[in-house]
C-alpha cells in the first residue's frame, strides 16, 4: 500500500460560488420608471384622436333615433329586458342572431386583415387601453 505525503498532494484554494461573500440580494430595490413626456405633431394628432374616441365613447348613449311610438328613442340601445339590441336604423332580435354571428365573423376577419397592415396606427392611436392610458397619464 502506497501512501502519500502531505508535501506531495497539490492544495487548491476554491470557494464556493453562492458563499457569503460573493451572494447577490435575489431581488432588486424598486425603481420607479415614469413615462417620457412626448410633444411634437404626431402627439397632437393622437390628443385629436383620443378626444374623438373619447367623444364617440360619452356622446352615444345621448344620441336619439325616432323609431317611432312605442319603441326606445335611444340610437345604440341593448334591451335586454325586451330581448332586443338597436343601432340607429337597425333593431335586432334573438331569432336574428345569425345576423349578428356573421357581423361577428366579419368583423373578426376584418380585425386580422387590419391589425396586419395597420395594427400599429391602431395600438398607438386608437386602442380603447391606449387612450385611457393617455387621459390617466396627463
Amino acid at each position: 500500500m502506497h501512501v502519500l505525503d502531505q508535501t506531495q498532494v497539490e492544495r487548491l484554494e476554491a470557494e464556493a460560488v453562492n458563499s457569503a461573500k460573493t451572494r447577490q440580494p435575489l431581488y432588486a430595490a424598486r425603481k420607479k420608471i415614469f413615462p417620457k413626456r412626448a410633444s411634437g405633431r404626431f402627439r397632437q394628432f393622437k390628443w385629436l384622436v383620443m378626444a374623438i374616441t373619447l367623444g364617440i365613447y360619452y356622446l352615444t348613449p345621448w344620441l336619439r333615433w325616432d323609431r317611432g311610438s312605442f319603441a326606445p328613442d335611444q340610437a345604440v340601445l341593448v334591451d335586454l329586458a325586451n330581448r332586443r339590441f338597436y343601432f340607429f336604423f337597425i333593431e335586432i332580435w334573438p331569432q336574428e342572431f345569425y345576423y349578428v354571428a356573421g357581423l361577428l365573423m366579419m368583423a373578426g376577419v376584418g380585425l386580422f386583415l387590419v391589425t396586419s397592415t395597420v395594427g400599429r396606427a391602431w395600438c398607438g392611436y386608437a386602442c380603447p387601453q391606449t387612450v385611457w392610458v393617455d387621459l390617466f397619464l396627463v
